[in-house]
């Protein structure tokens, strides 16, 4: 049997090390708006292994994607800014590389360098979150 999605999107959960200042890096300085916060129940958390407890999931609207950031308590550390396996960045597609990069930057956002452009293919820069996840900005 094939997978068949029944939604042509997928979602992004992302365990916080800082919970309120990965809500803050989303939420107020990339703008995404909150769509829900909810409580997730231990019995869920653990039936299924999301997580060791119950936490509270705040999902962000991106486009038609929602970013599901956890707050739990005794979080785990964050995590390296090295290469490493697991998920390294998330791809979001906008209008100006150049200016969103200006505008980031001077709201304290890092940056692994300065925006490119490939030989092929638009501009492209990647912020660093709160919890070291790569923010991969392409412009279309």
């Amino acid at each position: 049997m094939t997978l068949r999605l029944t939604h042509d999107i997928v979602d992004v959960g992302i365990v916080c090390s800082d919970f309120e200042r990965s809500l803050a890096f989303y939420r107020d300085i990339l703008g995404f708006e909150v769509h829900v916060d909810v409580q997730i129940p231990e019995r869920v958390a653990t039936g299924v292994n999301l997580a060791p407890t119950a936490f509270r999931q705040v999902r962000l609207r991106a486009g038609q994607t929602l970013i599901k950031l956890m707050e739990i308590e005794n979080p785990p550390e964050r995590r390296p800014e090295e290469f490493t396996n697991g998920v390294r960045w998330l791809t979001l597609f906008v209008e100006d590389v150049r200016g969103l990069y200006r505008d980031l930057t001077a709201k304290g956002v890092r940056f692994t360098g300065p925006p490119i452009v490939p030989e092929k293919g638009n501009g492209l820069a990647c912020a660093i979150d709160p919890d070291g996840i790569l923010i991969e900005l392409v412009e279309l």
